[in-house]
């Protein structure tokens, strides 16, 4: 972290001797972390970054970048062939900051509701989301993993008694795979659509038996969700 006159003689600083202020001096800008939000789930290219953070003019986010380069929270680092490329990706500093957005977005979930038509709706947020939105008071002993695939990436989530882990990838024996696209699973999150009537639009793909898609969907429930309620689950 840089040292307050350091980060007087490079920008604005709140110039107060706290470790709140202090952090906000790097963290604090617009879209800073948003970026870190997208690290999260694994290292990403520039170009990545760039397009899952529509908006963003390519100048701010180069230097958002180096700002967190600078402070020690984000590292590039090259890939080996036969994918050769350039990626930031999170420090062990860096990862320490999750808890503290994932706290936000805990907050945030409560006002999230359904996307509105122009809101830009990505597949790996609303996973990410998972980790937050997991009803742990509800469902204490659930122990399944499940495969998504949305908008053709796939993604492994697993519950352990309370403990989710959400993250890009393949899983080795899921309860179900469940394949459609980002503003569907949010609908199905929100049950704005039941998964019997997806699947019957064909706007879902499942594969397993329908009963652990909907202990999936009632264990994952966003907040303003008039959900079932949660059957007992054998384990």
């Amino acid at each position: 972290m840089p040292t307050s006159s350091a980060t007087r003689a490079g920008k604005k600083s709140y110039e107060q001797h706290c470790p709140v202020a202090r952090a906000l001096d790097v963290l604090g800008g617009r879209w800073t972390l948003l970026v870190v939000r997208d690290l999260l789930m694994g290292p990403k290219r520039y170009t990545d970054l760039r397009e899952g953070l529509p908006g963003i003019p390519t100048d701010l986010l180069t230097a958002r970048l180096r700002t967190l380069e600078a402070a020690g929270f984000v590292a590039r680092r090259k890939l080996s062939p036969p994918a050769p490329a350039t990626v930031y990706a999170l420090t062990d500093a860096g990862r320490r900051l999750g808890p503290a957005v994932l706290a936000l977005g805990k907050a945030g979930l409560e006002r999230l509701g359904a996307p509105g038509p122009a809101e830009d709706v990505r597949a790996e947020r609303e996973v990410l989301a998972l980790r937050l939105s997991f009803r742990r008071a509800e469902w204490p002993e659930l122990a399944e993993t499940y495969q998504l695939r949305i908008d053709g990436e796939p993604y492994v989530v697993s519950v352990d008694h309370g403990a989710v882990e959400a993250t890009r990838g393949l899983a080795p024996d899921p309860a179900i795979t469940l394949t459609t696209d980002a503003r569907t699973f949010v609908a199905l999150l929100l049950h704005d659509v039941t998964a019997a009537d997806a699947l019957a639009q064909g706007s879902v793909e499942l594969e397993g038996e329908l009963p652990a898609i909907e202990r999936f969907l009632d264990a994952f429930a966003y907040p303003s969700a008039g959900r079932r309620p949660a059957p007992p689950v054998a384990v």
